[in-house]
């Protein structure tokens, strides 16, 4: 996994598709039409389109799904008050805006991820 960092402080979801794809985040933000702040449905919608295999839908971190999958889009509530997106791959945090991770995530708190079912670059 190749670390692609946000251009702007609202594109963290292109950079994690760019990331999963191997893909330029310029060429992510020209196909899903933005270059702005991203909902999970967009992140689906264009996981899709690239043909990357996921989970269904976005799970909840809760007692019954206490840990996200090993390679999954994680949702950040952080620490600064924003909503954010970055990967969870091979026990390490890539965030599009802090960097890599090898450790303990101290930037905000995970609570929900989308599992992605593929690891190899599209």
């Amino acid at each position: 996994m190749k670390l692609v960092m946000q251009t702007t402080s609202e594109n963290c979801g292109q950079a994690c598709i760019a990331m999963i794809t191997g893909k330029d985040i310029e060429e992510v933000m020209k196909d899903m039409k933005t270059s702005g702040p991203t909902s999970i449905g967009q992140l689906i919608e264009i996981l899709d389109f690239y043909g990357v295999k996921h989970a269904k839908k976005n799970t909840r971190i809760s007692k019954k799904n206490p840990a996200p999958y090993k390679y999954s889009i994680l949702t950040v509530h952080t620490n600064a008050g924003y909503t954010h997106w970055m990967l969870l791959y091979d026990n390490k945090y890539y965030d599009p805006e802090f960097g890599l991770i090898d450790g303990e995530y101290t930037y905000g708190k995970i609570t929900s991820f989308l599992g992605i079912e593929q690891e190899t670059e599209v």
